[in-house]
């Protein structure tokens, strides 16, 4: 779900922010433009939470992440890359005993224990979070006039308790928010979250080519109230600005994307993502820990 933020979220995110820039009423002093300039040398990581439908009898219930994506963006370099967390990965979360799958930090304690959780299992800080409800997805999508993209297989899935009635034919086609849900949903295949994750990375790159379009400038007063509504994160304005300057300058190829190593495995009859932890610290240090002293240092920790 999360899949409209890497590039495109984050954009959208800051440019409602520089929409109100102007008005001295939103201004946080607490970070002035110099300390984010400062700031902005080094990689700024972002965690990118994507929220299930949650409880529908019970919508007041804590929800999980549906989809978690670590962004690491290079000012100096102006470079992207996306790490994908599948939701069933094994991991330990700061405060609870033992293993437990990640999209049950978000559960337990929201976006502050699901950044801790990523800090603490990858080893890197983790600057600001960004928490997208489901809803913002669709309507991105519908905003934008849908978006193309090659199904590669019929999708067939239906589970009442999650809400959740996906059916795709297979082919190329025009997808509307609906049906484009349920294409970056769908992972009831061998390859299950695995396969979720690689639609997602897919869809990424058709969203991107649709919102890049010269007549999407008439439809961003829809997209920022969309954005307003449904996205929330830590960022105060300035930050936003700052990170609008800086994805804008993005080149188309400039986005790299990865998914965390490792393998299937069920671990006292519960199906699992297993991080592959030699593999995992190689990623780390080519997708988050390359461009200062700093974060070379943190690299060896890691060892």
């Amino acid at each position: 779900m999360v899949v409209t933020v890497p590039r495109i979220g984050i954009l959208l995110t800051a440019n409602t922010a520089s929409s109100h820039a102007s008005s001295p009423d939103t201004v946080d002093s607490s970070n002035t433009p110099e300390q984010v300039s400062s700031a902005t040398n080094k990689n700024i990581n972002i965690l990118l939470l994507g929220l299930d439908d949650g409880d529908f009898d019970n919508p007041n219930s804590p929800r999980r992440s549906d989809t978690m994506i670590v962004a690491s963006i290079n000012p100096q370099d102006k470079t992207i890359n996306l790490l994908s967390i599948p939701r069933d990965s094994r991991v330990s979360i700061p405060g609870y005993q033992g293993y437990d799958k990640i999209t049950h930090a978000f559960f337990y304690g929201g976006p502050n224990l699901a950044v801790r959780t990523v800090e603490s299992f990858l080893n890197i800080p983790i600057d600001h979070y960004i928490v997208i409800d489901w809803q913002a997805f669709i309507k991105v999508v519908d905003v934008l006039g849908g978006v193309n993209i090659n199904v590669e297989r019929a999708m067939n899935y239906d589970d009442p308790y999650e809400n959740l009635s996906i059916h795709l034919s297979k082919g190329y086609q025009h997808l509307d928010g609906q049906n484009a849900g349920e294409y970056v949903r769908f992972r009831h295949d061998e390859l299950g979250d695995i396969g979720r994750v690689q639609r997602q990375e897919n869809f990424i790159t058709a969203l991107e080519s649709q919102l890049l379009q010269t007549g999407t400038i008439f439809k961003l007063p829809s997209l920022i109230t969309t954005i307003n509504r449904y996205v929330h994160t830590d960022m105060n304005i300035y930050t936003m600005v700052q990170l609008a300057e800086i994805v804008k300058d993005v080149p188309s190829d400039g986005m790299h994307t990865d998914m965390l190593p490792g393998d299937f495995a069920t671990i006292d009859d519960l199906s699992y993502w297993v991080p592959n932890m030699a593999q995992t610290r190689r990623v780390v240090r080519s997708m988050f820990t390359g461009s200062t002293e700093q974060q070379s240092s943190q690299a060896k920790i890691m060892e």
